[in-house]
């Protein structure tokens, strides 16, 4: 519906009467609508899954709780687990169903940002990278991503070796774990220092990283 335009007669503005647009005004029907609707919106408190203690993650609005199921948060390590080393680590976490207020969600992946990696590398060094879905103990599959640096250059056969043993490494350690500890093993777990021994073997390592990890939804 177009909306109302007032004239103005021109003898009241050559009168200094001229009148006030009402449109520049609203009206207090819309005003209470306004208010109306945002009343009917509920505050849903976000809580993590079990495996990391049902931490509160943020508060949100919604007007029908299931308007919030598949909405995705993400907070960085620091704030979930009060770990100032991790807060370079963004986890996601995605709703899955709502109630009495509080929205309980899966662990669905975590990021560490480019920016972050570039400061790592240094010249002189080789960057040994791995991205590859491994299996877990119930069979659900998550795409990895590993970043290795060495102290110094290596070899293309280096590299070759580094890249088996690491995947070989994180292949074993994600089989036996329930799909729900993937992300909490990867982010806060042993799975890290277990590759870093082995693979310095081949050559000096300087960092490991497991830059990220996502669940993937099977079709």
């Amino acid at each position: 519906m177009a909306q109302k335009v007032e004239v103005i007669n021109p003898l009241d503005i050559m009168g200094g009467t001229q009148k006030k647009d009402k449109a520049d005004k609203p009206s207090v029907k819309a005003k209470r609508k306004g208010i109306d609707k945002w009343k009917k919106k509920i505050w849903h408190t976000i809580l993590a899954p079990e495996e990391f203690e049902r931490r509160p993650l943020g508060e949100t609005v919604a007007e029908e709780p299931e308007a919030l199921v598949g909405r995705t948060v993400t907070i960085t390590g620091r704030e979930l687990a009060n770990q100032p080393k991790k807060s370079h680590i963004h986890l996601k976490f995605r709703v899955v169903s709502v109630s009495g207020g509080k929205a309980q969600t899966e662990v669905v992946g975590h990021e560490i940002k480019d920016g972050y990696m570039r400061r790592v590398v240094r010249r002189r060094a080789s960057k040994v990278m791995s991205v590859k879905n491994y299996s877990s103990k119930d069979n659900k599959q998550f795409k990895v991503k590993t970043v290795i640096v060495t102290e110094r250059k290596a070899s293309n056969a280096q590299k070759a070796g580094i890249l088996r043993k690491a995947e070989e490494i994180t292949a074993k350690g994600i089989a036996e774990l329930d799909s729900k500890k993937v992300v909490d093993e990867l982010v806060f777990g042993t799975l890290v220092n277990k590759i870093f021994p082995e693979t310095k073997r081949i050559v000096p390592i300087k960092r490991v990283e497991i830059t990220s990890s996502k669940l993937l939804v099977s079709k």
